[in-house]
């Protein structure tokens, strides 16, 4: 790897990673308190990095999503969200990162005042690769860890916006289904489960990467994600968050040839969060660690495993909000 050209190409990505939307993928903090029924506009910013540089690709990426909660209860607009709260849900978003642009559009119900909850989500991603788009290794024919060989940080940085490379054109179908339990003093515990349908466009055999769950895909794959999270309430101000997540990507065979192995990873985070101004802003910061389940997809030493994430989240305030007038 040449140095020059890593540290280059990690600073392009450190100032392009300004606006960025994902799915609704991992723990959304500050939505448990900047949400209000009505219109919501928030912005954010998120950045996480190894311990050790190895197999972890850093990501960084910011946000600016609109979300509209229509409440199915006589609720006003403008009210915070409080127990057991019932919606439908309309999301939008505008996004910008230095591997994809593009637009997400989604709706939502949560229709039930029961504790636990239910909530289903649909989302729908629309997005062009900037010349960033990869053609990975998905099987280990050879049985010489080829799989390992790309998935990591090193082979992405140094092969990424090529000047072969294309804007080719990929689109995402996300349905998730969410259960939260609410305690009595406003602490939850929920479960999100998805199911992703990739459809990216590419110009080799179908062999691309997920830059936001950091893991390959087909071009026509499956990705399930299973999140368990919680959040413990001490205050109006501060809170303790956890995830945990497994990442898992579909199989193809042909006949006796494994043309894709199925790829899967977990991880754990947790840490503070802190709020204030009514929600309005939000910073959290986690620790975690993330593991291959297959070791042979693995080359590297146990402080690869390790991560650190900050992320900052801002609420724009409207007008008809009750409590920030």
């Amino acid at each position: 790897m040449k140095i020059f050209g890593h540290h280059t190409r990690i600073f392009a990505l450190l100032l392009l990673s300004v606006f960025s939307v994902s799915p609704a993928i991992g723990l959304d903090a500050g939505a448990f308190c900047g949400f209000r029924y009505g219109p919501n506009l928030s912005w954010s910013i998120m950045g996480n990095t190894p311990f050790v540089w190895g197999q972890w690709l850093p990501q960084l990426d910011g946000g600016l999503h609109y979300t509209w909660l229509e409440p199915i209860a006589p609720i006003n607009y403008g009210e915070m969200m409080g127990k057991n709260p019932t919606y439908l849900k309309m999301d939008a978003a505008l996004e910008l990162s230095p591997f994809y642009a593009g637009y997400q559009a989604g709706l939502g119900i949560r229709p039930f005042k029961t504790n636990p909850q239910v909530e289903v989500d649909a989302t729908y991603w629309s997005f062009f690769y900037l010349k960033s788009n990869l053609e990975m290794v998905t099987a280990d024919m050879a049985g010489g860890g080829q799989i390992a060989d790309t998935w990591n940080a090193d082979y992405i940085v140094d092969n990424v916006w090529g000047g072969d490379d294309d804007f080719d054109y990929g689109q995402f179908f996300d349905i998730s289904v969410i259960v939260e339990y609410y305690f009595p003093k406003a602490s939850m515990i929920g479960l999100n489960m998805h199911y992703i349908l990739t459809d990216i466009s590419t110009d080799f055999d179908g062999k691309s990467y997920d830059y936001k769950i950091n893991i390959p895909v087909f071009s026509r794959d499956f990705i399930l994600d299973f999140e368990l999270y919680g959040m413990i309430i001490f205050n109006q101000n501060i809170a303790a968050v956890y995830e945990t997540s497994y990442y898992r990507t579909g199989m193809l065979k042909e006949e006796n040839t494994v043309e894709k192995e199925a790829l899967k990873y977990m991880m754990v985070k947790a840490g503070p969060h802190f709020s204030w101004n009514n929600g309005l802003h939000n910073v959290t910061f986690e620790l975690g660690f993330w593991k291959r389940l297959e070791d042979h997809f693995y080359k590297g030493s146990i402080a690869q495993e390790f991560i650190v994430q900050l992320k900052y989240q801002g609420y724009f305030s409207f007008p008809i909000h009750q409590n920030v007038r």
